[in-house]
């Protein structure tokens, strides 16, 4: 099922959770190879398919990189909505006059 974020209104796609079966998991709309940790399951009939997510962890994340799988990175991530904006880096110290 594909809808947008409620928070920064980006295209997501919907994911079954296989280890919660009450949970559901936003994704990108496409693959990432670098930064996905999703590994996509189908199952039905085309007209009536659902789509589980397994999110991967430790090995079996590098194993499905180093194979080149599909790998979606979960919303959540980088949704845009939920980060700060331009962040002070973290190696910046400010050096601001007391008030007094």
């Amino acid at each position: 099922m594909a809808s947008e974020c409620k928070d920064c209104h980006a295209p997501v796609h919907w994911c079954k959770s296989m280890s919660r079966e009450d949970r559901w998991i936003p994704v990108d709309i496409s693959p990432d190879p670098e930064l996905g940790t999703v590994r996509k399951h189908f199952s039905g009939p085309v007209n009536g398919r659902v789509v589980y997510g397994e999110v991967l962890k430790g090995s079996d994340l590098d194993a499905a990189r180093a194979d080149g799988e599909r790998l979606w990175i979960r919303h959540s991530e980088i949704c845009t909505a939920r980060k700060p904006y331009n962040p002070r880096p973290a190696h910046v110290q400010l050096d601001l006059p007391n008030r007094t």
